[in-house]
């Protein structure tokens, strides 16, 4: 798009946002000016519509912008270019640097824009689907499973005389009635719990069969998920390459600027970061503040 204001500025940014897969880039031009003029999912940009060159001060109230604990991806667009110390102090804080001309088209000036620029189209977030509604399935889609349950239930016990099965001797066919029932009823029991909500899950340490609630997503979806009430150790986070190197650029700020690694780890956690990633993004911080 022709670019001959700062607005337009703007929504050109949020168009290529969204282009490279940050599908729900908005613009807001007249808005507060808190820092940040475009906003996404996973990534903040800001927009220059000036003739100067953009210094490190600029970029270093850029990151002042972005709220605290946040691990989102910033990017830069300027229409002029920028200073030695500005590019410096980007790559210190994996901030992705762009230029655009007044056509529009935009060029990518550090390496973290880069990444992002020829990012593939495929790795564009999609919209998650709904679950079909459970009022358009038919009855046996619904209750199969309780039918199926409640016959592997009753099974055992029409096998109960049977000749063929129950040949002799005694204890032999106790054993055989005995086998016969805890098959049917663990399977009966499954079919059942799954059909009403509930998650089965067989664990080895100690070995013992658990059933826990599985909650129904609701309507509202989104694409990254609803979070649940407290996050756990084994909730797991975007692996993509630039939300990897957003962690590690937001853990080498905090070690920067005074933070505690046990402070930093403790901060990572809360965000659902599994504890072997945690220690790789602590040490790759470590490393970022080394080289800088």
């Amino acid at each position: 798009m022709q670019i001959s204001s700062w607005q337009q500025a703007e929504l050109n940014a949020a168009r290529w946002m969204r282009h490279w897969g940050y599908t729900d880039a908005t613009a807001h031009p007249g808005g507060p000016d808190s820092g940040i003029d475009v906003r996404a999912t996973g990534a903040l940009g800001q927009v220059k519509y000036q003739a100067a060159q953009v210094g490190r001060p600029e970029l270093q109230r850029f990151v002042g912008a972005r709220p605290y604990g946040s691990a989102a991806q910033l990017i830069f667009f300027t229409g002029s270019n920028y200073a030695s110390t500005a590019v410096a102090y980007a790559q210190e804080r994996n901030i992705a640097l762009f230029a655009y001309r007044l056509d529009g088209a935009m060029t990518p000036v550090n390496d973290a824009a880069r990444r992002i620029h020829r990012r593939p189209a495929s790795t564009a977030p999609t919209a998650v689907r709904n679950p079909e509604p459970v009022g358009a399935q038919t009855f046996w889609q619904r209750n199969w499973r309780v039918v199926a349950g409640v016959s592997l239930l009753m099974a055992p016990l029409g096998s109960i005389g049977d000749e063929e099965t129950y040949t002799g001797p005694l204890a032999l066919d106790i054993l055989k009635f005995v086998g016969i029932l805890v098959a049917c009823w663990s399977l009966g029991t499954f079919l059942i719990a799954t059909r009403f909500g509930k998650h089965v899950s067989l664990q080895t340490r100690p070995l013992r069969l658990a059933i826990v609630s599985r909650s129904e997503p609701g309507p509202a979806a989104a694409v990254n998920g609803a979070r649940g009430s407290r996050p756990t150790h084994d909730r797991t986070t975007a692996t993509s390459t630039s939300q990897q190197d957003s962690l590690v650029a937001e853990a080498a700020r905090l070690l920067l600027t005074g933070s505690k690694q046990h402070e930093v780890d403790k901060i990572l956690r809360d965000r659902g970061v599994r504890f072997m990633h945690r220690g790789h993004i602590l040490n790759e911080a470590k490393k970022l503040n080394k080289r800088s």
